[in-house]
């Protein structure tokens, strides 16, 4: 009787999580773009060595960032190099210029795939944000 009583409870408790869902601007996985590491949508770490890797899912060049359409991406510097995230390709934003700290945002409003790399490391330094 008392295993039956651990069964009805785990299934309770299964069934009241089963509605969950994080918040906006985080990603719980999946979501068919690699999804898995759980960090802030959006948000791509530049450096500290020649790569851009993206919170969400671990990615590194490509750091690929897939996010709603109206959602920014942020990109934060760490170390000491120099780097930028110069947009390429025909679906482009503004360019942030070359800087060795600090962070660089922007917002995407039009769906598309942009491109971009490092302007001082070219493409060995390369990401990918997916508007959807």
């Amino acid at each position: 009787m008392r295993y039956g009583n651990f069964l009805a409870a785990g299934l309770l408790l299964l069934a009241a999580c089963a509605g969950y869902s994080t918040g906006p601007g985080y990603g719980g996985g999946g979501g068919g773009q690699g999804g898995g590491g759980g960090g802030p949508v959006g948000s791509v770490t530049v450096g500290p060595g020649i790569q851009f890797v993206s919170a969400h899912d671990g990615s590194q060049n490509p750091a690929v960032a897939s996010i709603a359409v109206g959602a920014t991406v942020t990109w934060t510097w760490s170390g000491s190099l120099r780097h930028s995230v110069q947009s390429t390709g025909t679906t482009s934003f503004a360019s942030s210029p070359i800087m060795s700290g600090g962070t660089y945002a922007v917002q995407f409003n039009t769906p598309g795939t942009y491109h971009y790399i490092c302007a001082v490391h070219g493409a060995s330094m390369s990401g990918t944000v997916i508007v959807q």
